[in-house]
């Protein structure tokens, strides 16, 4: 059995694997993250030692002509390759997405200022900072100057070993490939719901489609326009190495072919030379250091995996995923794309849904590399020869045609996802489904933020409590996951539920009122609210307008951070060092005055509740600082953003407020946290609303050994 058929029944066993255990098989990630690691050993290594002798093989006269006109052709074939990638993304629905698929696995690799990216300064930096443009351009400097080198028979055949050496390493690696791609798949399909899986099609569907277009249309469109050959003809030439190199999956075995095949249709149009037939055979082998069609269309996945995030791109952003992506593609795909996703600021887990993808994808990728050797052979030998007929009316017609078409397959495209494309949940349904652990006693919310009244309620708010029977709690309403508003107008959080345990224990009635931290201390002293529950750091600018109870937790201090740059802010001297950094947070002077000190270049900005920082009334700071329990919750709805600890390990007092000089229920408030931290309670909340059990579906993932053979519960 060959290793394609390997690879295709590992596939299909991960698949199966991961509906018939479910979330049970979540595990195996960590043998895909394994297999990627593995299959980066080789790459840089064998992209400067193929780069060298493939330039260095070259004369200086066979240098000139491929630097002149070959270069033009390929530039051309580049730059119809990307405008068909760009226009094809044109076709991705419109959808607000919240989630994506995730994954343990981190990719993580800091963005280099562009001198770092493609000057070479030095090569070993280069290396092991993955700088795959820097690379590329030190390997062909190195292979040029070796061009004017006389005597190369000491040089190139050890270039040529090492190569061997390289391929032969990957080889070994890539026999490898049916385990990992189970194991990735596996983890996958136990892990993606429904209605992820269905938006993955958009790509897919798409990938194929431009593939398809292009190869039967595109570019031998493009050949025949500027060669006078027919298309047919140049289909018919052809058809057999493209059907081959998609059936194996791999371009490598019909290069034999395509060169015979291109001599023999440029002898039959009698364009035939010794200087033609070496041009074939030079263009052949050296176009495979030149980034394919097939590798060109990974850039797709890069603008699929943005939508499919929720990245916006501008359109500097896409000129240089267009500029980039093309230098990085001169190396392997499974270096590229991490740092192209890191670059543009998407969440790099999606780079495991790329080698999963990339299994379906990855024949007809093969046959667009073929066809891409297939175009730059033949009109580079014929632009070499003299021999291109570039007739106005036949480019017209070619340019209308295609246009007609990539006009058709987006509309058609964009009709089929319409209806067949399952929406996702908008952004404020994420969370939306979680209700409280127990719903103790009966509970009128207010979402009216009232006015502060300036009167003063007398006495101890105990006994106030007690005579009425009411328990009137202050809450915060967006402030994730201690107090917030479902989108269908129920009250949850962590404190929510602990004010409903409280009302329970002292037999009262329970209403809840929304405040904000500048008139707490009002609405406290007037008796708007008796208590107020709602995460709260007991600082000490705080206790001007409150008393607190003695702490129910210990949070930790963190900075809430855009995925792409959780690597600077772990760093302080980087932080240090940077100019333009903007840092939030929720009203405190405590902190504010703090970070001044620490980072006297940085500039503070307060914020009225932590919501504002993501939906971008945060005065576009580049950081917050949150608790790491409240910050995780809220990277759960925004998935662009991640919790980067503080190395300090600082921790924040949280307690509830009630109103100043009142001692007696200060301490029986205290007092009763104590009660519910030595039964459990307050453990038991913690797990579900701060270590994320109420993000967890109350159902587990369908699974045939859960809902169908109903094996396990």
């Amino acid at each position: 059995m060959g290793l394609s058929a390997k690879i295709f029944l590992g596939l299909i066993a991960g698949i199966v694997t991961g509906l018939f255990f479910g979330e049970m098989v979540a595990g195996l990630r960590v043998f895909g993250d394994i297999f990627i690691k593995l299959l980066q050993i080789t790459v840089l290594p064998y992209i400067i030692v193929s780069l060298i002798a493939g330039f260095g093989r070259l004369q200086m006269e066979q240098a000139r002509r491929l630097a002149v006109r070959g270069t033009l052709v390929l530039l051309v074939i580049w730059g119809l390759a990307l405008a068909l990638i760009f226009l094809a993304a044109l076709a991705f629905p419109e959808m607000d997405t919240a989630s994506f698929f995730s994954s343990s696995s981190e990719h993580s690799t800091e963005q280099p200022d562009l001198f770092e990216l493609y000057l070479p300064a030095n090569i070993f930096y280069s290396l092991s900072h993955n700088l795959v443009p820097a690379v590329v351009l030190f390997s062909i400097l190195v292979g040029v100057a070796l061009i004017s080198v006389e005597d190369k028979s000491g040089v190139l055949p050890v270039f040529d070993s090492l190569a061997t050496a390289m391929s032969r390493i990957n080889a070994a690696i890539v026999q490898l490939t049916p385990y990992g791609i189970f194991a990735i798949a596996a983890a996958a399909a136990g892990t993606m719901t429904i209605e992820e899986i269905g938006r993955v099609q958009v790509y897919l569907v798409t990938y194929i489609s431009l593939a398809l277009l292009t190869t039967f249309w595109i570019f031998p469109g493009l050949v025949a326009a500027v060669s006078g050959i027919s298309y047919r003809e140049v289909l018919r030439t052809f058809r057999d190495a493209l059907v081959t190199a998609f059936a194996t999956g791999n371009q490598f075995v019909v290069l034999p072919q395509i060169a015979e095949n291109c001599k023999e249709l440029l002898r039959r149009h009698r364009v035939e030379s010794g200087e033609v037939e070496s041009a074939v055979d030079i263009i052949v082998p050296v176009s495979f250091n030149f980034p394919s069609l097939g590798k060109l269309l990974v850039l797709l996945f890069v603008l699929f995996a943005a939508w499919f995030t929720d990245t916006g791109l501008s359109g500097p952003e896409r000129l240089s995923l267009a500029f980039n992506g093309l230098f990085s593609l001169f190396g392997s795909i499974n270096v590229a794309v991490p740092y192209l996703l890191d670059s543009l600021r998407i969440p790099t887990d999606m780079f495991q849904l790329f080698l999963v993808t990339g299994i379906v994808v990855g024949r007809f990728g093969a046959m667009l590399a073929a066809l891409h050797i297939i175009v730059l052979s033949v009109i580079g030998t014929l632009a070499l020869a003299g021999a291109l007929q570039l007739r106005s009316a036949a480019i017209i017609r070619y340019l209308a045609i295609s246009a007609v078409s990539m006009l058709l397959l987006v509309l058609g495209l964009r009709s089929y996802f319409h209806h067949f494309v399952p929406d996702p949940p908008a952004r404020d349904e994420v969370l939306s489904g979680i209700q409280l652990m127990q719903q103790r006693v009966p509970a009128r919310v207010s979402d009216v933020l009232p006015e502060a009244l300036p009167a003063k309620l007398a006495g101890a708010r105990l006994d106030h409590i007690l005579e009425t029977g009411v328990l009137q709690v202050g809450y915060r309403p967006a402030n994730l996951p201690c107090s917030f508003l479902t989108d269908g107008g129920d009250l949850v959080g962590f404190d929510v539920e602990m004010a409903h345990i409280l009302a329970e224990d002292f037999r009262v009635e329970l209403e809840f009122v929304p405040f904000k931290f500048d008139t707490l201390g009002a609405m406290l002293d007037s008796g708007q609210i008796d208590i107020a529950m709602s995460c709260i750091a007991s600082l000490p600018d705080r206790y001007a307008q409150a008393s607190f109870s003695r702490p129910y937790l210990d949070l930790r201090l963190a900075l809430i951070v855009r995925d792409h740059e959780r690597q600077l802010f772990a760093d302080p001297d980087a932080l240090l060092a940077r100019k333009d950094l903007t840092i939030a947070l929720v009203s405190s002077h405590y902190f504010a005055s703090r970070l001044r000190r620490l980072l006297p270049e940085a500039r503070i900005v307060e914020l009225g509740g932590a919501e504002e920082f993501f939906t971008g009334a945060g005065q576009e700071a580049d950081a917050l600082l949150l608790s790491a329990e409240e910050g995780a919750a809220y990277t759960y709805r925004y998935p662009r953003y991640v919790v980067v600890h503080s190395r300090s390990n600082v921790r924040l007092p949280a307690a509830y407020a009630v109103p100043k000089g009142d001692i007696e229920t200060m301490q029986v408030i205290s007092n009763w946290i104590d009660l519910k931290r030595n039964d459990g309670t307050i453990d038991a909340l913690y797990d579900y609303w701060m270590l994320g059990g109420a993000s967890r579906p109350r159902e587990p993932r369908w699974s045939i050994i859960r809902n169908v053979l109903g094996w396990v519960d």
